[in-house]
Order: C-alpha cells, then structure tokens, then sequence
C-alpha cells in the first residue's frame, strides 16, 4: 500500500526548527478560525434565523460545518500559497495513488469498522452514537448535513491533521509515531463535546488508523477517502432500518 510521489522533497536539518514554528503557529491560527466561525455560526443560526438548539440540531450541526470546514480547507491553502518557499501540494502530500492501493485501504477499513461495530454490540451499546441520531431527526437541511458530513469535515479536518500539521511534525525530534499520536489528539480533542469516552476511544483509534495510512501511502488522498467512508457509513447507520439490519448481523 505503499506510494512515493518523486516530487517529494525532503527538508535539509536547518528547516525543520522553521517549519515547526510555522507549523504550530498555522495550526493554531487554523483552528482558532474554525472554532470561531462555527461558533459566529451558531449564535447567528440561534439569535438571527431563530433555530431552537434542541429541535434544530441537525441545522446547526449542518451549517456550523460547512460554514467553518470549507473556508478554513481554503485557509490552509492560502497560508500555503503566501510562504512561497513550500510548495502546497507537496506540504499536503496531495500526490496520487494507485487504484488497487487506495481501494485496498477502503477495504481494509471497512473490515475494522465492521469488527469495531460487532464488538460495540457484544458489549451491550448501539454502534450508533446517540447525538448522529439526534441530529439527522432534528434537521431540515439533510442533503446540506450529509455534505457537512460526509465531504466539508473530512477533507478539512484531513488536509488540517493528516496534511498541514503532519508533514509540519513527521521529521522533528517525534518521529513519525509521535506525529501520528499528536496529530490524533487534538483530533479527537474535536469531538469532545459530541461523543461519550467510549466512542472517543475509537475515534482515537481512527485517528491513528488515518496516521497510518497517510505515513503509508505518501498521499492525503488516502486518508481523506477513509475518513469520508467512515462517515458516510455512519451516516447511514442513521436510518433505523440500517441499524436493525446490523444489529441482526452480529446478534
């Protein structure tokens, strides 16, 4: 599954202490800009548009994340593009990757999703987490949330954590292994407020998985599809049909 880009670049010893600063200092003013668009967001969803905060969820969820992920995906960009001694697609690893290999990941992802969803059930809890339940019965919006969802968040939160973040930290002193734990933490980090210790832990594990896959592959492209189709099975485990099927499955 392994794929190298000839256009990678490695950084001489005298840029890694640079490209550490550039790196935390980016990444704290992307996510800063996140937060704060989704928070802007919300409080104009809530005081302006009039949505209730418990029956309109998902509207919120849907807005917050499409009005905060796709301009920040830019941010990250720009930020990129004004430091004209990086060359952005190379920062981000956006280098392409053989079908058979990506399609090997996907694959290999969806045994572990499946084997994660067995055991969710033995131990007696739904593999749906109750605030994606919450959210597609309590939004308007459905296709926006399934964008927001399954597209907007991945492709920012990877080209953030697997892309701008990782290739800034992956020659430093933390090696790869370190990268890919403090890459996933404040990822998961993220999702605090949404999901119990249980479903935290396997967002953690996840986290690592797309580390992996990232260091790997060489190619954002891989992580991005893994965590798109992560969430797109999620989302679709939202419908009670779905649910009741997997349920049976691993009874």
């Amino acid at each position: 599954m392994h794929y190298t880009s000839p256009n990678v670049m490695e950084p001489t010893e005298s840029d890694i202490q640079p490209r550490l600063r550039f790196t935390i200092i980016g990444g704290l003013l992307i996510i800063c800009v996140y937060l704060l668009l989704q928070f802007a967001t919300t409080i104009f969803s809530i005081f302006i548009l009039g949505f209730d905060p418990l029956e309109r969820m998902g509207d919120l969820v849907a807005l917050g994340i499409n009005a905060s992920a796709i301009p920040c995906t830019g941010l990250i960009v720009l930020i990129l593009i004004r430091t004209r001694s990086i060359e952005p697609r190379s920062w981000l690893a956006l280098f392409p990757v053989r079908a058979t290999h990506l399609i090997g990941w996907l694959v290999f992802t969806f045994v572990l999703l499946q084997l994660a969803d067995f055991i969710t059930i033995k131990l007696g809890r739904s593999p749906i987490p109750p605030i994606m339940e919450t959210m597609i019965e309590t939004t308007s919006y459905t296709v926006l949330l399934w964008f927001a969802l399954v597209i907007a968040a991945p492709v920012f939160e990877e080209c953030l954590f697997r892309g701008f973040l990782f290739e800034g930290l992956r020659r430093t002193k933390i090696g790869v292994g370190g990268t890919i734990v403090v890459t996933t933490l404040p990822w998961t980090l993220l999702h605090v407020a949404q999901y119990d210790q249980y479903f935290l832990t396997l967002i953690a594990l996840i986290g690592i998985l797309l580390g992996i896959a990232r260091e790997y592959s060489r190619s954002l492209y891989v992580p991005i599809a893994i965590h798109a189709v992560n969430n797109l099975l999620g989302t679709l485990q939202m419908s009670e049909k779905e649910a009741m099927i997997i349920t049976v499955l691993f009874r």
